[in-house]
């Protein structure tokens, strides 16, 4: 996510990862201004915004070519918080999609929905967990549905998860992610 950096989100990743499981952390292109890194530039940063300007697009996809290139062999699970649950969601439109056998998408939006549909018709249904808090302030839990009503109409397998908190990923939940993950081996 955005502000964050691998080594902030490497407590909680290896928390929930199975055990035998590779686990990748992967650092996002841009340096924030304030603290961590980016995975695209906020070009005006007013809190909920639904979509993103041309520029902020480019940002997004020069950071889906850079994950492209680290992707490892063999089935993935594919998964990320905030802006990471955006480029999570746009990874289905590449090549290796057919390898991806769960997403995890956490207080997160969708940027590109008639492009992620077109993705979902050409690939089989897989599983998702979905996470969102109703507090919070930063993306809109009625955007966060969308991803829902996207991936339930594609078939998907739905695991969801509503908490009463921000824009964070709560302690408590955390086994029941892990438990999910180990549900998909």
């Amino acid at each position: 996510g955005m502000t964050g950096d691998a080594d902030m989100i490497r407590p909680f990743a290896t928390s929930i990862c199975p055990e035998g499981w590779d686990l990748l952390l992967p650092e996002a292109r841009f340096s924030h201004p304030r603290r961590g890194k980016t995975w695209w530039r906020y070009q005006n940063e007013e809190g909920n915004r639904s979509s993103l300007n041309a520029i902020e697009l480019s940002d997004v996809d020069a950071s889906l070519l850079d994950l492209a290139k680290i992707m490892p062999e063999g089935e993935l699970v594919i998964g990320g918080f905030s802006q990471g649950g955006v480029l999570a969601q746009e990874l289905l439109q590449f090549p290796f999609a057919n390898r991806i056998m769960g997403l995890l998408c956490l207080g997160t939006r969708c940027i590109r929905p008639q492009e992620l549909t077109i993705a979902l018709q050409s690939l089989e249904t897989r599983s998702m967990l979905w996470m969102h808090g109703q507090r919070d302030h930063r993306v809109n839990i009625a955007d966060g549905h969308v991803i829902c009503d996207l991936f339930t109409d594609a078939g998907w397998n739905m695991t969801t998860i509503t908490h009463e908190k921000g824009h964070m990923i709560p302690t408590e939940h955390h086994e029941e992610i892990r438990q999910w993950l180990n549900s998909l081996l």
